[in-house]
């Protein structure tokens, strides 16, 4: 039988030549870099740039998960109607478990870039250390975990659907992340997936200033505890179906 570490160390070699790696490498250093600029002559507070900068990661998080999601399920699809997944000789658990570890490894990697580049550049570039490098690296983990529920649901709505129905709903996941940031999110957004990284990072970056948030941090316990439970159990439904898919229907 075919290791997880073999089928792990296929899938990232497939990467090698797309714009899979690319994507994750020039969009955290993109974006880190066009807010230090706005940043060097911004008259805002050190605490609402470095909430900003993080609240435009997490609403980005749903558009950008299911592009990469859904750019992965094409290249199965392409490479011969989704058979380099069910026809390989492996468990299908690992088969699938390979690609869900491949797209969450680049995916740290590139959220610790546009986190941890950001605030090492708040920092010795722009003199701004007031909240301390281990604020990011914490953020960095926040928006990693919270959001690895999207990468369960766009990884089979990808395989499923396809890329138009995936990026469709990321972009729109997207706004409701950025709506519910607003006061219509108050007692919602801990069920709304979409909004766990966004909410919970700007709890974590207003909480690391100082200031107290009794029922902010009330509704991020429930959040977290939401989170995880779905997280669990959305895992255990895609092990299942992938267990029995076999193939989009159009392509059988």
């Amino acid at each position: 039988m075919v290791s997880l570490y073999g089928l792990l160390r296929a899938d990232l070699l497939k990467t090698r030549r797309t714009p899979f790696l690319l994507l994750h490498l020039l969009a955290p250093l993109i974006a880190g870099a066009l807010f230090l600029a706005y940043y060097s002559y911004s008259p805002w507070s050190t605490t609402d740039k470095v909430q900003a900068y993080l609240q435009v990661l997490g609403c980005a998080f749903p558009t950008l998960t299911a592009l990469v999601c859904s750019m992965t399920a094409e290249q199965e699809a392409l490479a011969g109607h989704f058979q380099g997944l069910l026809a390989l000789p492996a468990q299908r658990i690992k088969v699938y478990l390979s690609k869900l570890q491949m797209l969450l490894i680049y995916s740290l990697g590139a959220v610790l870039l546009a986190v941890i580049l950001f605030g090492l550049g708040f920092r010795e570039v722009l003199g701004e250390n007031s909240l301390g490098m281990a604020f990011y690296w914490s953020s960095a983990g926040i928006l990693f975990g919270s959001n690895l529920f999207l990468y369960l649901f766009f990884s089979f709505v990808g395989l499923r659907f396809g890329r138009g129905p995936s990026i469709g709903i990321g972009i729109v996941g997207s706004l409701v992340a950025a709506l519910l940031l607003t006061g219509l999110g108050e007692g919602i957004w801990p069920y709304v997936p979409f909004a766990w990284g966004v909410r919970l990072v700007s709890i974590w970056t207003v909480h690391a200033s100082g200031t107290q948030l009794t029922l902010a941090v009330s509704q991020a316990d429930s959040g977290i505890l939401v989170c995880i439970i779905a997280t669990v159990v959305a895992l255990a439904l895609s092990l299942l179906w992938f267990q029995r898919w076999e193939g989009r229907s159009a392509d059988n």
